[in-house]
């Protein structure tokens, strides 16, 4: 399996998974209306639009998930991962080699104390994907505070499920 094919299955991966997680949110008032929950959710559609702005040179807004609902933020994260898949699917592996400048680096060097190496494009989206699911463990510990089994969202379980696609929220 080649570099660009690696990318498109955690890149794909990644959109089901954040399906299914909103599955399991949406409907649900006490996931819906939770703090804490949302503070989550933001952050990982934030990471991911943020760097989706860094790969296409345009600008970033660092607020744009800041006061999303759950409802909104379902419509949000399935048109972003839309435009993911639309940009991941026009790359080559020379292109997952490009270096990537992140608008942050001089604050990162600042916070670890030496100056950090530029990322390749393809490190970038493998940051993305890995960040997310991350994160994505962080939601599905506080559905269980919640009172709500949460979904299984692994890599393996999107391959023995046969790489389904995404099933969004009705109204996302």
């Amino acid at each position: 399996m080649d570099s660009t094919a690696i990318i498109e299955e955690l890149v794909r991966h990644m959109e089901w998974a954040d399906a299914v997680v909103f599955l399991a949110i949406l409907g649900k008032p006490q996931a819906e209306e939770d703090e804490v929950l949302l503070k989550r959710l933001r952050h990982i559609h934030l990471v991911q639009k943020v760097f989706f702005d860094v790969w296409l040179n345009q600008p970033i807004n660092p607020h744009i998930t800041d006061s999303f609902n759950a409802h909104e933020l379902s419509g949000f994260a399935k048109s972003l991962h839309r435009e993911i898949q639309e940009f991941q699917n026009t790359l080559s592996a020379d292109d997952l080699d490009r270096v990537v400048h992140l608008p942050w680096s001089k604050q990162v060097s600042d916070n670890l104390g030496f100056e950090i190496a530029n990322p390749s494009l393809g490190q970038t989206l493998l940051q993305v994907t890995a960040h997310s699911s991350y994160h994505r463990g962080q939601v599905s510990s506080r559905l269980r505070e919640l009172g709500i089994d949460p979904p299984m969202t692994d890599f393996i379980a999107w391959v023995w499920a046969r790489k389904p696609s995404p099933v969004w929220p009705i109204n996302s």
